[in-house]
């Protein structure tokens, strides 16, 4: 008995010995022990952001920049250099040498959350992630079918968007846009412009902007313009896909948000006339 007790207290020591150097042990509901300690977690601070329809690639970095996710120059060299061949949508983008901005237009404008300090590959796999969620197989083939790539598809959707269309008009401005290429005409769409006066001139400077104007603004190209304008909506894209066909070749709003459409160029005139423009 002297002994069987000797021998209790000696494994009891072995215990006590062991929690204090092991710390207290406890099991959770799944019967996997874990240790228990006073150390509270660590939170990391994120930023909610919402991108409206429309935003170009550059608005998109100068926001998260302001909103502490990630610096401006960070973003745009990894989105210029870095491959996220990982994304279906990445795919879509031609090799350009002179595409100005490689990812406009495939950054989904949407809500997002971020973390403060966040690497910028980290940040724009988000973008990427969703607008391979947004752009399906079933839009792939609708573009095929249209005789366009999809990266077209997006060019023309970016100038719906950039545009002002409204989901209700969208559908008829992509037809013009339809007309005027099959034409041969200019598209001659102010946005185009602007976004060369506006972002790109911004990234490479003034001095320099002109060698883009060739190829982007529609006042000077009679073709599309080398890559999308702003990151386009889910309906601006659905309009490029699904265009209506009309006889109209031109368009033009008011300050009220009223659209007036054309076929002729007299009849354009009198509208803008009609519009105050």
């Amino acid at each position: 008995m002297r002994n069987k007790n000797k021998l209790k207290i000696i494994i009891i020591a072995i215990l006590v010995v062991s929690v204090l150097i092991c710390g207290i042990l406890v099991v959770d509901k799944t019967g996997v022990f874990e240790e228990e300690t006073t150390t509270e977690p660590v939170t990391l601070a994120t930023a909610k952001i919402t991108f409206i329809e429309g935003s170009t690639l550059t608005e998109i970095f100068k926001l998260l920049e302001q909103n502490g996710v990630c610096s401006y120059d960070a973003l745009m060299n990894t989105a210029q250099n870095y491959r996220f061949t990982d994304y279906k949508i990445y795919g879509d983008i031609p090799v350009d040498e002179d595409r100005c901005f490689k990812l406009e237009g495939y950054l989904f404008p949407d809500t997002y959350d971020f973390f403060l300090n966040e690497a910028a590959e980290s940040v724009i796999a988000r973008f990427l992630s969703n607008s391979d969620v947004k752009i399906t197989d079933e839009m792939r083939n609708r573009a095929t079918e249209l005789g366009y790539t999809v990266d077209e598809i997006m060019i023309i959707a970016s100038i719906i968007q950039a545009e002002g269309a409204f989901t209700d008009d969208a559908a008829t401005i992509a037809g013009i846009i339809y007309n005027r290429l099959e034409a041969g005409i200019k598209l001659q769409m102010d946005s185009t412009y602007f976004y060369v006066e506006d972002d790109i001139a911004s990234y490479v400077g003034e001095e320099n902007a002109d060698s883009y104007k060739e190829i982007y603004d529609t006042y000077t190209c009679y073709s599309l313009p080398q890559g999308p304008v702003c990151n386009p909506g889910m309906f601006a894209i659905n309009a490029a896909l699904y265009p209506e066909e009309t006889d109209y070749y031109y368009f033009c709003h008011d300050n009220d948000g009223n659209t007036y459409y054309a076929k002729t160029y007299n009849e354009h005139l009198r509208n803008c006339e009609k519009a105050g423009l």
